[in-house]
């Protein structure tokens, strides 16, 4: 996964209930926008202890309804919370003022940065 300042990261949210580990990957119910600040891309760069994990309050985020029976929550109260563990590996949590709570799949975060050295050795061949 690259990652880039001001770059929007998004990752799929299924609602948590028994029924969670049948669900179609591909389905998500919501999808959960972040646009990756410089201090939230230096949370990002940590990589937990094993049995440790990191967990990220997210202040600033936008929701997408992409299951009708839950448009209503883009609009109700919610908090959003990233959590990184060994590998590192990155997942979401968002939980509504109604109880509900929806959880991401996690996904494999080693970061790449692009430094801008192709700019640099394409100056100085210049």
């Amino acid at each position: 996964m690259e990652l880039e300042q001001n770059s929007d990261l998004t990752l799929p949210l299924f609602y948590f209930d028994e029924n969670l580990h049948s669900r179609d990957i591909e389905s998500p119910d919501l999808l959960l926008h972040v646009t990756l600040s410089e201090e939230l891309l230096a949370q990002l760069c940590q990589n937990p202890a094993v049995d440790s994990s990191v967990a990220i309050a997210i202040n600033e985020y936008r929701l997408e309804a992409l299951n009708d029976d839950y448009q209503a929550l883009i609009d109700g109260e919610h908090d959003a919370q990233l959590t990184l563990v060994r590998g590192p590996l990155l997942s979401a949590m968002l939980s509504c003022d109604n109880d509900q709570t929806f959880v991401s799949p996690q996904v494999d975060m080693m970061p790449t940065f692009d430094l801008g050295d192709d700019v640099e050795d394409i100056e100085e061949e210049g």
